[in-house]
This record gives structure tokens, sequence and C-alpha cells, in this order.
């Protein structure tokens, strides 16, 4: 009869070294949930500067966390001082209102004027 024990012993160290060396992956995709619109124009998928407001009221900018003192100089670092270029505010539902009117003021100030406000088209989640 041949004995198991040394069998098991190895598959459970086995097991032990693939928990432990195993390296999980996070995403860093910025999950919100968007209000809902009728409208159904599409934005173009030319050079933009995405700004994004989490739920609670945490600035993203290219999916990169900033600080409210940064976000003058992430938006002019993207755009490279372009007035043209066009920023797309990507609010959460539940973000608060002041929050919005921060960023859409920061962004006129520095003199940029093509806002896009997203959106998600009614019965999508």
């Amino acid at each position: 009869m041949v004995d198991m024990t040394p069998l098991v012993d190895v598959v459970f160290l086995m097991l032990i070294f693939f928990m432990i060396s195993t390296s999980f992956t996070v995403s860093n995709s910025l999950k919100l949930d968007l209000p809902n619109s009728r409208a159904t124009q599409q934005a173009q998928e030319d050079k933009k500067v995405v700004i994004s407001i989490d739920a609670n009221g945490g600035l993203f900018v290219q999916d990169e966390a900033v600080q409210d003192g940064d976000l003058r100089r992430r938006i002019l670092n993207i755009s490279k001082g372009d007035p043209t270029m066009r920023i797309v505010l990507r609010a959460d539902a539940d973000a608060r209102h002041k929050r919005v009117v921060y960023v859409l003021d920061t962004v006129r100030e520095l003199g940029m004027g093509k806002i896009g406000i997203a959106t998600m088209p009614y019965g999508q989640k």
C-alpha cells in the first residue's frame, strides 16, 4: 500500500505557495452612476480632458485622483493651454451640485468654453 501523507503535504505546500505568491490586480477604472438624458448626440473621440466627480465629491482628471488645488494645473498640463480643447464633465448622479459648479467655474476661469456633460441614455445602466 502506498503512503499518501507525503503527497498531501506537498499539495498543501504548493497551495500555500500559490496563495501567497499570487498578485491580485486592482482595477483603477472609476465607476460612476451617470445621470440619464434623452439627448442622443455622441461625443467625438478626439483629444479631450475628462474630469470626473464621484458620489463622495472626489475629483479625477483622466481617471487620476486630484486635489482641489491641483485641478487647474492638471487641466492646463493636459490641454497645454489650448482654449479650444473639449472638456467632458462626468459627474456621478449623487454628486453634490456644489462640486459640479466648482469644476465648471475652474474650467471657465481657464478660458475653456467647450464643456460637455456626460450622461447615460435612458434605459441603460
